[in-house]
């Protein structure tokens, strides 16, 4: 949440993230992103309710567990989850920020 939204409940990016944990929603300008097999946010949260910080952090977690199971580790689920094209450097960051508050044992 710090690096996604600096802790802002309310922000939107320019790409049309919304919330705490910058969720892609199904409508807004994140709904004229197109896929292959269509809308690539149709099962997506609306903005609204990506607009209430719990509702907001609860599916950003779901769907970051969901990508850590999927991708097997943390830095390349972060890496599937953050914006495109910036290779792992936003990972990389996240896992600086993380060590801070849970250093490994």
């Amino acid at each position: 949440m710090i690096v996604e939204s600096g802790g802002q409940p309310n922000v939107m990016s320019s790409a049309g993230a919304v919330g705490l944990m910058q969720i892609m929603p199904r409508d807004g300008f994140a709904s004229t992103f197109q896929c292959i097999n269509g809308p690539c946010f149709a099962g997506r949260p609306s903005i609204e309710e990506l607009k209430d910080p719990e509702f907001n952090t609860n599916f950003g977690c779901k769907m970051l567990a969901g990508l850590i199971d999927k991708k097997g580790s943390v830095r390349d689920a972060l890496f599937a989850y953050g914006p495109s094209g910036v290779g792992y450097d936003y990972a990389d960051k996240v896992l600086v920020i993380r060590e801070k508050y849970i250093p490994d044992k």
